[in-house]
């Protein structure tokens, strides 16, 4: 099993109620933040067919092509605001001002989580270039936030598109339920996405959908030969469990995977071991690969390992 060293802890203060949530009084702290978080990442060479990827909690990502830089579902809350957000139980590894420049970001759906009215507006400001990849549902939301149009390029969940060296195909997620409006649009989406000769899938959230599997493996046949990581939520809730997490593994057999979507949310979390238990048991030969909130892994020659 492959992961970074071991999450610190900070105090948080004795647990308080605050709008029917408590305060935890510690919080999983980064393995690497701030400076040293974005130095690691900016300075990390990827080369052709590989990727470099961090976890910055629940569905978020930093993934770092040779020739771009991703930030999926990049989301933040100032944990001491004294509102309800205080309730989580980690601590965020970077600012939105302070990441490294992302070339494009990607967001799955409307959830705050994932397309965050605090984040996605500061990364605007800090980062000019920056163009953002969205649900096409979700074009006016990052209008009102004050994102001109021309920096977003949205999708509907069927077609495949290319922006510089990337191509992505958005493939329909089934959050609480396949939703599309009259046109074909997906309010719920994950992405396949090819860049430099690798081919990743991020689910987004969601439930499993009758040709679901299916639609990943032809997305990621189309854009590469086959799919190289796979990011995978394992919370249930409306979201993959740790064991619908496995079948996928079983049916697209993607070169490695990464569990995600827990440690955050006192509500609605899970502890990995569930998954390491379930896939150790089902396919002892796969990689168990397990981020920690701050750390990174290098996928190279079909593995992923530590950085």
């Amino acid at each position: 099993m492959s992961s970074a060293s071991g999450n610190r802890y900070c105090t948080v203060g004795d647990a308080e109620a605050m709008s029917g949530w408590e305060v935890p009084e510690v919080r999983t702290q980064p393995v690497k933040r701030d400076d040293e978080l974005r130095n690691e990442i900016e300075t990390q060479e990827v080369g052709d067919g590989e990727i470099a990827l961090w976890w910055l909690t629940q569905a978020s990502w930093v993934v770092k092509f040779k020739s771009c830089t991703v930030v999926i579902d990049p989301w933040w809350r100032d944990l001491f605001a004294g509102d309800v957000w205080g309730k989580l139980l980690g601590e965020y590894p970077l600012r939105p001002e302070n990441f490294p420049n992302p070339d494009y970001v990607f967001c799955t759906h409307w959830h705050d989580d994932h397309l965050c009215p605090i984040t996605l507006p500061k990364i605007a400001e800090a980062f000019p270039d920056t163009k953002f990849i969205v649900p096409s549902r979700s074009f006016d939301i990052l209008v009102e936030w004050g994102i001109s149009a021309e920096r977003i390029i949205p999708t509907n969940g069927h077609r495949t598109q290319s922006v510089g060296q990337l191509t992505f195909k958005a493939v329909p997620a089934a959050h609480m339920e396949l939703d599309f409006n009259e046109d074909g649009d997906s309010w719920y989406v994950g992405y396949v996405i090819n860049c430099d000769g690798v081919t990743l899938y991020h689910m987004g959230d969601g439930q499993p959908w009758p040709g679901w599997h299916t639609a990943i493996g032809k997305a990621a046949d189309s854009l590469g030969s086959g799919l190289d990581v796979a990011l995978l939520c394992i919370n249930g809730n409306d979201n993959l469990s740790h064991v619908q997490a496995v079948d996928l593994i079983e049916k697209i057999q993607p070169n490695a995977t990464i569990p995600m979507h827990y440690g955050m949310d006192p509500g609605n979390t899970v502890e990995p071991q569930i998954y390491i238990d379930e896939l150790g048991k089902r396919l002892p030969e796969y990689p168990c690969d397990i981020a920690l909130h701050g750390g990174g892994f290098i996928y190279h020659q079909g593995s992923l390992s530590v950085i």
